[in-house]
């Protein structure tokens, strides 16, 4: 039943035979839901993704079984979605991740849901009460559905939002002794508030899970394990591309913050790993790369178990064969990538880092930026025709929040990096595009994708939080309140209390929104000749500076006065500096927009910047 997709064929492969009958898999959309409503029929949903091991399990046990096939066809209108192509379903789902198994009525009311793999008859159990029910018309819905859009926003105050998300977030952290590594923003946001205000305790447990975490380290190949069990050693042999992602974010910043080695090292690690294994030829990153060997040598009822075979040096690896990769390319996460790659920049000063992070991000624009300025999630490639598949993908081109999110956060940091303009061009009119086709005009907050039809459409929490965190920083950029009240009404659309219970250790990108809202963005303004080496020495000073609110840049005259020498001026809403001239003096006037700083020595000059002599 595994799928080998030919080109320009994505979105077609939904009812063939591939060997016999098979599950007659639908796509998810208004037509589908409608049809399961015509006929008064049940609705099977199945969420997962290629590098799921679990997933592969039940395609090829449970989903490929002749009496499950029967059952499912003869009373169900099944559904499969892949998870990164349609990221709006797979966050809906990502609480019973991976593979999410969902039943509802056909009405569309969800009245129950599991996650992992089961075996044929554990599974056809499961499928004969929902059947029983439904005849009996006894299935009631599901108290723990996927929740809806909130209603009304959330009124209470972000300090004490962030409060709330601080506690949550350090319940995740406390006593770690292994975990999946697929988001680097909840240990950005630790890394943070000790940036911030000096949090001891918040540095420690970072670094204890950024300890084990290099634990999961392929140490032959490079490349982040994505998850460990029980202890950090014990890895899931799966090496997907978000994991890589987290791995430059969280490593980057831990660098910068510590100067210590390991982390340094971590970065070149997965360095090696994404260029060597998953980039593509256009510059861009595949999704994962799997735990199955395709065997070059060996007979395949001999291949070695993954872990084993990972325990070889790489003469030996090769010998059995390689992992296969799925080649499928998805932008949200090509996005982290690069942002990733810039935080590696920023944090080792080595260009080819830099240089990774452009090369992609040009291909990104090119190919998928749309002349409405969002971002395409999906597109087939050439080497995803010969990949065998067990999702079925759809490549659609409809914006999707998380794909706008992390390529404008993506884009911001390139052009605070570089100064180069395109970028924040790029930045803006990706952002015009968010708020023109996602956004909810009457309560705020954005729907994670398109309203196509069918039941649910909901308000991402973390994904609002993440396009909240590029806005408020755009529109200080721009000096446009709208994306910063866009941004505001995103967090108070999104974070309601059932929300924020729900996602409960989920939350480490709200917990980065509400940090960076609530102390307050870092403008490092340069006013002089662009060409003037003094200029660029200010800049680069600025860059330097580790301070994840900081927006780095050239001002024209007008806002700040221009003097006989180039100038920097560092400010926020609170208060600004005096001119700054000296580089040297940059970080060390930059230090004083710290709370740990303002309790502990003279906070900077309240003077007005454009009094200031």
């Amino acid at each position: 039943m595994i799928k080998k997709l030919a080109l320009g064929f994505i979105a077609l492969v939904l009812n063939n035979t591939w060997a016999g009958e098979s599950i007659h898999w639908q796509d998810w959309s208004a037509s589908t839901f409608a049809d399961a409503k015509a006929q008064n029929r049940l609705i099977l949903v199945n969420v997962g993704h290629e590098g799921c091991t679990a997933c592969r399990f039940m395609e090829e046990n449970t989903f490929s079984n002749p009496a499950v096939i029967t059952l499912v066809n003869a009373n169900f209108v099944a559904i499969q979605v892949d998870s990164e192509a349609r990221p709006d379903i797979g966050e809906r789902y990502s609480d019973w991740a991976w593979p999410a198994n969902a039943f509802m009525r056909s009405d569309g009311t969800h009245v129950l849901a599991f996650a992992g793999s089961r075996r044929p008859e554990p599974y056809m159990k499961v499928l004969r009460e929902v059947i029983d029910g439904h005849a009996a018309g006894t299935l009631s819905a599901d108290k723990l559905a996927p929740y809806g859009a909130a209603q009304v926003a959330e009124s209470a105050p972000f300090t004490e939002l962030r409060d709330q998300v601080r506690a949550l977030q350090d319940g995740v952290f406390k006593d770690k002794s292994s975990g999946v590594f697929e988001s680097a923003e909840p240990l950005r946001h630790l890394l943070l508030r000790n940036h911030l205000y000096g949090d001891s305790n918040a540095l420690a447990m970072a670094k204890a899970t950024l300890d084990g975490h290099l634990q999961q380290l392929d140490p032959v190949w490079g490349g982040m394990f994505y998850a460990s069990f029980g202890r950090w050693g014990n890895v899931a042999p799966e090496k997907r591309l978000e994991s890589q992602a987290a791995t430059l974010q969280a490593y980057a910043n831990a660098y910068q913050i510590t100067n210590e080695s390991k982390y340094k090292g971590a970065i070149e690690n997965v360095d090696k790993y994404l260029t060597t294994f998953l980039r593509s030829k256009q510059g861009l990153f595949f999704a994962n790369q799997q735990d199955n060997l395709v065997s070059l040598s060996v007979a395949p009822e001999k291949v070695m178990d993954m872990d084993d075979y990972y325990a070889l040096g790489d003469k030996e690896r090769r010998s059995h064969g390689m992992p296969s990769i799925d080649h499928a390319i998805y932008s949200d996460v090509n996005a982290r990538i690069i942002l990733g790659y810039v935080m590696a920049y920023e944090a080792t000063g080595e260009q080819r880092y830099l240089d990774t992070a452009t090369a992609a991000a040009k291909q990104l624009l090119a190919d998928r930026q749309t002349k409405d300025g969002w971002i395409i999630q999906f597109k087939a490639g050439d080497e995803l025709s010969a990949d065998e598949r067990i999702h079925v993908l759809t490549d659609k081109p409809v914006p999707y929040l998380r794909t706008q999110a992390h390529s404008g956060l993506a884009l911001l940091r390139l052009y605070t990096a570089t100064g180069e303009s395109s970028w924040r061009q790029a930045a803006v009119q990706l952002a015009r595009g968010l708020l023109s086709t996602l956004e909810d005009p009457k309560l705020g907050g954005f729907y994670g994708g398109p309203d196509d039809g069918t039941p649910g459409r909901r308000k991402p929490l973390e994904d609002n939080a993440a396009a909240a965190q590029f806005l408020y920083l755009l529109g200080v950029l721009e000096k446009e309140d709208k994306f910063k009240v866009a941004a505001e009404r995103a967090i108070r659309a999104a974070a309601s209390p059932i929300a924020v219970s729900r996602e409960g250790k989920i939350t480490g990108s709200l917990a980065m929104a509400l940090e960076i809202i609530t102390a307050g963005y870092v403008e490092l303004s340069v006013v002089g000749d662009e060409k003037d080496s003094r200029t660029q020495g200010l800049l680069k000073a600025g860059r330097n500076v580790f301070e994840p609110r900081k927006l780095v840049h050239i001002e024209s005259t007008g806002r700040y006065p221009e003097r006989k020498a180039p100038a920097m001026y560092i400010c926020n809403d609170e208060r600004c500096t005096l001119p700054i001239y000296d580089p040297a003096e940059v970080p060390v006037q930059a230090s004083l927009f710290t709370y740990l700083a303002v309790s502990t020595k003279s906070a900077p000059s309240t003077k007005s910047a454009a009094s200031a002599n």
